[in-house]
Order: C-alpha cells, then sequence, then structure tokens
C-alpha cells in the first residue's frame, strides 16, 4: 500500500507545515512506508531552503503541470480529482491537515477497493450543515443528497482498477463543472461521483477519518487517523494542540518540528487543549451551527468592546428572567419550588 499526500502551497501559507507535520507522524509510526507526494509545478519549486525537509521523509515525488493561470486553490483540486491517472498502484489518500495515530497499514486488509467515511460522522438529515449540502447540490444539479449520506474526502483508500479510474475520471469532470459554476469545493463532486458508482464503493469506519471538529469522540479511542481541520466550523480553530498556529508558525521558521510537538504526536489521542468543553446537547449544538452564533464570534474577535457590552446586557437580562421566574414559581407552588 502507498500513503499518498496532494499539497499545493507557497510560502504565505501554512499548507506545506500541515503537510509536513502528517508526513512526520506517518513516519514515527510506520517508519518503512511508501509515502507519495503529488504537487503541481509551481509547488514544488517553493519547496527549498526551510520548506525542503520533507525530501527525507517521502519515497516518490511526481510533480505535474496543472492548467496556466489556475489559483492555487483550484490547482489543490485540479491535482487532487486527477490523483487515480498520475500514480499507479493501489493508495491511501491522506489529507495534510492530520496526524496519523498508529501504524495504517491494516487498511490494505479490509478488502475495499475504493471507499471514504462519512463527512462528520453523520447522516445527511442530521449533518450539521446538511441543508447548505442540499441546497449547493440542487444548485449544480446533482443528486447525490437522495442517499442521506455526504462523504468525507479527506482520506480515500482506491486500488487501481478500472473501476475507480472511471469513478476518479468522472470526479474531475464533475468538479470541473462545478468550478466552472463557482464551487471550488471538491466534495460534492465527489460525493456525486460516488453516488453513480455505489457498487463499487465501500463506506469506511470512522476510525480511519476521526473527524474532531464534528463527532469524532466515538471514534477517537481506536483512531487510525486523526485529521483536524473543518473549513466550515464557526470557530475556524481547533483544541487539538498539535494544530497550532503557533506551531505551523515555528516550523515555518525553522523548517523543523519542536521537540514539543514531537512529543504530542507519540501520543495524538490526548493532545487537546486543556480548556476544552464537551457540548452534546441538540438543542445547544444547534445554536452553535446557526449564522447567529458566528456572527456574535465574530463580534467578540472584531469589537470585544461591543460584545462585552452585549454580553452584560445579557447577564442583566438573565437575572431579570431569573427573579421573575422565582416570582412566579414562588407564589404558584407556595415557596417550596422555585429556579436557583
Amino acid at each position: 500500500m502507498q500513503y499518498l499526500y496532494v499539497l499545493a502551497s507557497s510560502p504565505n501559507d501554512n499548507y506545506y507545515e500541515q503537510f509536513f507535520l502528517s508526513l512526520t507522524s506517518l513516519r514515527m509510526v510506520m517508519p518503512d512506508a511508501d509515502v507519495i507526494l503529488l504537487c503541481d509545478t509551481k509547488t514544488k519549486e517553493s519547496l527549498t531552503g526551510k520548506r525542503a525537509e520533507y525530501e527525507k521523509l517521502v519515497s516518490t515525488i511526481i510533480t505535474v503541470d496543472a492548467p496556466a493561470g489556475m489559483p492555487q486553490v483550484e490547482v489543490s483540486r485540479w491535482v487532487k480529482t486527477s490523483m487515480r491517472r498520475l500514480v499507479s498502484g493501489d493508495f491511501l489518500y491522506i489529507d495534510c491537515d492530520t496526524v496519523i495515530v498508529e501504524d495504517i497499514s491494516s487498511i490494505a486488509g479490509l478488502g475495499i477497493s475504493f471507499g471514504a467515511c462519512l463527512d462528520k460522522h453523520s447522516m445527511l438529515n442530521r449533518h450539521a450543515r446538511g441543508d447548505k449540502i442540499i441546497e449547493r447540490e440542487k444548485k449544480l444539479g446533482f443528486n447525490s443528497y437522495l442517499s442521506n449520506r455526504h462523504f468525507n474526502s479527506g482520506v480515500i483508500l482506491c486500488a487501481d482498477t478500472p473501476e475507480t479510474h472511471a469513478i476518479f475520471n468522472r470526479w474531475h469532470e464533475l468538479w470541473q463543472d462545478s468550478n466552472g459554476k463557482n464551487v471550488v469545493r471538491d466534495q460534492p463532486a465527489f460525493n456525486m461521483a460516488i453516488y453513480e458508482n455505489m457498487s463499487h464503493f465501500s463506506e469506511l469506519n470512522g476510525i480511519w477519518n476521526c473527524q474532531i471538529s464534528f463527532n469524532g469522540l466515538p471514534f477517537l479511542a481506536d483512531s487510525k487517523i486523526i485529521h483536524y481541520f473543518a473549513s466550515d466550523t464557526a470557530l475556524h480553530q481547533s483544541s487539538f494542540l498539535p494544530a497550532s498556529n503557533d506551531i505551523f508558525q515555528k516550523i515555518m521558521d525553522t523548517g523543523t518540528i519542536p521537540d514539543s510537538t514531537l512529543a504530542l504526536l507519540k501520543n495524538p489521542r490526548a493532545a487537546f487543549n486543556p480548556e476544552s468543553r464537551i457540548i452534546a446537547e441538540e438543542d445547544a449544538l444547534y445554536v452553535i451551527n446557526s449564522g447567529l452564533f458566528e456572527i456574535i464570534l465574530r463580534v467578540q474577535k472584531k469589537t470585544p468592546g461591543l460584545f462585552n457590552c452585549l454580553d452584560r446586557f445579557g447577564a442583566i437580562c438573565k437575572k431579570i428572567a431569573k427573579w421573575v421566574l422565582i416570582k412566579t414559581n414562588r407564589k404558584k407552588y407556595g415557596g417550596t419550588k422555585f429556579y436557583n
């Protein structure tokens, strides 16, 4: 089994640093793994100096020419949706924003030719962004939402068969159509390609792509790969310590991974910020997934003074509401039942 990364990066982003961190975690648990880096020519030209340490850890580098004038974000998707025709042999594709927890070679024994995990470990009708996914698919003329499943393209198991080549060719074609309609994401096209070829697809257990930002806790204890970033979370940050921007900056500055970070990678299932909370109540999750919550979060970050005023006003309203409830219930129940 080959382990495949796709990278489209420049010195102005931290995608290389994410890749280098994931690659290092893979080598820590699988020192003899066959690791391939697939990247575009422009990215490869930027991987010099402090951005060249990865060369010691990869087995093969494949460089391809992306269409001229294509923005970097589109190049990333163009290469990713083309990877089956660019790489020979079976592979496990792994997103750069991941940490490999333990030896993952056992995935080759699952007998699966093409597989991926549910996005956010959730059926579509329970998905935090389900309505938006369906709206986007309808805009694109897709109907994979009818399966009530939406799969994450961050970890993909793919054998080298005519069927998988056909699925990837369709994925690439559908992504090009999507991109022409200003939807640069690769996942809608990925799911439509799966929906059209369900007989050749198998759902992977969530341990192979433990998405900790959404519903990943049930899979964390047995996780093989931790996928820490989610582009559509309102928080835009992770309680997973290796995902720290400070760590990425240190890698960028020195070209190496700090010893403290290497220590975290030895036990990544426990590498979480101690100031973390688990939120599971459905009503609370509904609020957190709402646009209103994102607005409040942005107000707190951009204008903390205004947020503090609103917070104090909310505290006053809470006290008034509590006083009314206590008074009402004391009167109703004779003072034996009231709110604390």
